[in-house]
């Protein structure tokens, strides 16, 4: 059973993104090793009506892609309600396969992080720092690839000391779409401040 595609994807929009072998949208160097890389959610294809689905070949190309090479973690921040029906599980098997841990921390479209996001974050402390050590990758999954994912990818280059506007910059370089809202921007410059208060402790 399919979802129907969110009304931020025109005709247009959906005929570009078919056309495009994989989901990726951006792949940064972080401060103090490693890679992030965003994506939109790996294998989500749209039938003629609109109506979303997992295309294999598409999975399979987003995550056998040369900036997922030595990805250990995949965070999918999307919410459930807005996938096919299994797509996480299909997702899960595909990342089993090449040995990358899966961790599911939904945020609701065009807005930013809550309790049960931090809660989630922390416990993966240890995941993310291994997946981020030098040569490796961290891989953010949102449904696009620009609004939740840029945001949480812009919220590790901030943490690891860049301005905000220049961690948004970066990752706009690459994709311009990246972070998408305002509520977005005041979580990360919310980070921004908690940071910079931590580093004069």
């Amino acid at each position: 059973m399919s979802t129907m595609a969110p009304q931020k994807y025109s005709p247009e929009l959906r005929m570009d993104l078919m056309q495009q072998e994989t989901s990726i949208r951006a792949a940064l160097t972080v401060p103090q090793g490693g890679h992030v890389v965003t994506m939109g959610f790996p294998g989500l294809a749209f039938g003629v009506s609109g109506e979303l689905y997992i295309d294999p070949e598409r999975l399979e190309a987003t995550l056998s892609h040369p900036a997922l090479e030595r990805c250990r973690l995949l965070v999918l921040l999307v919410e459930t309600a807005e996938l096919p029906e299994g797509a996480i599980a299909l997702v899960g098997a595909a990342c089993a396969r090449r040995g990358i841990r899966l961790a599911h921390l939904p945020i609701e479209d065009y807005s930013a992080p809550g309790a049960a996001f931090a809660e989630g974050w922390a416990a993966l402390e240890a995941p993310r720092a291994a997946a981020l050590a030098p040569g490796g990758t961290l891989g953010l999954a949102c449904h696009y690839g620009a609004g939740r994912s840029g945001m949480i990818a812009a919220g590790l280059l901030i943490e690891q000391g860049l301005p905000v506007a220049e961690a948004v910059a970066a990752l706009r370089a690459q994709f311009p779409d990246s972070v998408e809202s305002d509520l977005q921007l005041d979580w990360l410059a919310a980070r921004a401040a908690a940071s910079a208060a931590e580093a004069l402790r």
